[in-house]
């Protein structure tokens, strides 16, 4: 199992390093710099090429709302993908001040006995597997009805596993957090289950919550520069995203209404299954974070000592104080937060608006039986 979480660790780093998912080396390391330049400019010129070929669409965009839609969601695609280069080149400094936050926060642990990483691969393999499989299936439907669903399918795929592997890459991100909050909350039960509350502290005592604390406010600040250093990509890949699976989501609707071809309804529906899932997936471990800061909080309030010195006291209620106001927390620039509760508004506001439009498919129909 040791063997393929570091294998997988292994191949989604050189992944994300021919995606141009990572920020640039150093100036002074020329022979890591210089490939990792070059893989830029080629996607930039890919980029350039799909954002031509959009443009050059626009002759049969006035056509039906369907061309629009396609197009916009295609120029949207290729500009987000050149927005996400951006921001791996400008966020280098984050990027580095998150890695060493993120070594502090493990060397903390370790000092409190808490070993070993998270394993992610589990999680993590499914998910790609699943992306890959989606895309097997709008491949070989491609391939059959040739270009009456999507013309620009096949060129597009590589920015599609762009967008997607900045997805992946976000969320191990917020396992490997999770995962040090996870620690963290084990090792405060473990002292929250030998506290003796009518016993005074002692300097053990006192010294290991001062450590949990520490590593608590570490293990924060990793969580507000991970929101600094992705929160303009996050917020982008949602927008782009959550358009891209209500549309097809319509258009799949639209074909059953319409009595379509069974392979232009499965592709359409292989394509929403394919930007709905990363979503989800991002907001399901944003919310388990959360999660772990709140039962945190709750764990605290079992260290106070009735019988305690003030100097320990007034530890716990500073370490208190601060889950209460430095929470664990995945945010795209301050505009939302990643949880669960959002996802479900969102879904439950995607199906309002459907069944909306489904309800105008059969009052326009019912209009035109009446007419005839």
């Amino acid at each position: 199992m040791k063997s393929l979480e570091c294998l997988t660790r292994r191949c989604l780093a050189g992944v994300f390093w021919l995606m141009g998912l990572v920020p640039l080396p150093p100036s002074s390391q020329l022979f890591s710099l210089f490939p990792t330049v070059t893989i830029r400019c080629c996607w930039i010129v890919y980029l350039v090429y799909l954002l031509s070929i959009g443009i050059g669409f626009r002759s049969i965009a006035t056509e039906s709302v369907g061309n629009v839609v396609g197009i916009m969601l295609f120029m949207g695609n290729s500009i987000l993908g050149l927005l996400l280069l951006l921001e791996s080149v400008l966020k280098q400094k984050t990027h580095r001040q998150l890695e060493d936050l993120r070594f502090q926060s493990q060397l903390q642990l370790q000092r409190l006995g808490m070993f070993g990483r998270g394993r992610q691969a589990p999680h993590l393999l499914p998910l790609i597997a699943t992306q890959f499989t989606c895309d097997l299936v709008r491949l070989l439907i491609s391939a059959e009805v040739g270009t009456i669903i999507s013309p620009v399918f096949i060129i597009s795929l590589p920015l599609m596993w762009l967008l997607r592997f900045r997805y992946v890459q976000l969320v191990q991100h917020v396992m490997d957090l999770n995962q040090r909050s996870l620690q963290l909350r084990r090792s405060l039960l473990a002292l929250a289950s030998g506290n003796e509350l009518w016993q005074p502290y002692g300097v053990q005592e006192w010294g290991q919550l001062q450590a949990l604390r520490k590593t608590y406010e570490r293990i924060f600040e990793s969580y507000e520069v991970l929101s600094d250093c992705f929160g303009w990509g996050m917020l982008g890949l949602h927008l782009v995203t959550s358009f891209q699976f209500v549309t097809n989501a319509y258009w799949m609707l639209m074909g059953l209404y319409q009595e379509q071809n069974v392979l232009i309804l499965t592709f359409n529906g292989a394509t929403a299954i394919d930007f709905g899932i990363p979503i989800a997936t991002l907001f399901w471990y944003g919310d388990a974070g959360a999660e772990n800061g709140r039962e945190i909080g709750c764990l605290i309030s079992k260290l106070a000592k009735p019988l305690g010195s003030k100097r320990y006291n007034n530890l716990v209620s500073q370490f208190s104080l601060q889950t209460l106001h430095q929470r664990f927390v995945v945010t795209a620039k301050d505009f939302f937060s990643l949880n669960l509760h959002l996802l479900s508004s969102m879904f439950a506001a995607v199906v309002t608006y459907l069944v909306i439009l489904i309800q105008f498919m059969f009052a326009e129909r019912s209009a035109k039986e009446y007419s005839g």
